[in-house]
């Protein structure tokens, strides 16, 4: 993959919205399959039988998820944070990726059956989410990655002019 930078590389955002895609429509199935998709079996309702698969699918591409987040982590946040363009929303993909790694890691080894279907959906929640602020947090970097301020336009169209005016410059 290419370096990371202010802007993501096209090949990146891609790879990345496919595995975050993967990961959603897999939660939302493993979810809808747990809490409405009981059959009834020979012995009494149980599981749907695609409820663990989507579950395997979605532990590894949450996995594939983790790494990629890394990257962006590791370059693109600090090289964009001295920008402060889209930094709230920033933030919040921040808290709201804890909060879904947190949830996700409580969920399969420490919760008991008590608090499963609590914590289940809240992590469902927070899942369904992240798109949503991922998409938030886009729109505001690209408008105000492209909102100039009248006197940086005007700066501009100053230097362009005098050196269309001064061919030997």
């Amino acid at each position: 993959m290419s370096n990371i930078s202010l802007t993501i590389s096209q090949r990146y955002r891609y790879f990345f919205y496919c595995v975050l895609g993967l990961s959603l429509v897999t939660g939302v199935a493993f979810w809808l399959f747990r809490r409405f998709g009981m059959v009834e079996g020979d012995f009494g309702p149980e599981s749907h039988f695609l409820q663990y698969p989507m579950l395997q699918i979605h532990g590894f591409s949450a996995f594939v998820m983790l790494m990629s987040l890394g990257a962006i982590f590791a370059s693109h946040i600090p090289k964009t944070w001295a920008s402060k363009r889209a930094r709230k929303s920033g933030l919040f993909i921040l808290i709201a990726t804890s909060l879904s790694i947190l949830s996700a890691y409580v969920l399969y080894y420490l919760v008991n059956e008590n608090w499963h279907e609590w914590l289940g959906n809240g992590h469902a929640i927070m899942g369904i989410s992240l798109p949503l602020i991922l998409l938030l947090h886009i729109k505001k970097a690209y408008v105000s990655r492209y909102k100039k301020k009248p006197k940086d336009v005007q700066e501009r169209v100053r230097r362009h002019s005098h050196i269309k005016s001064h061919p030997d410059a």
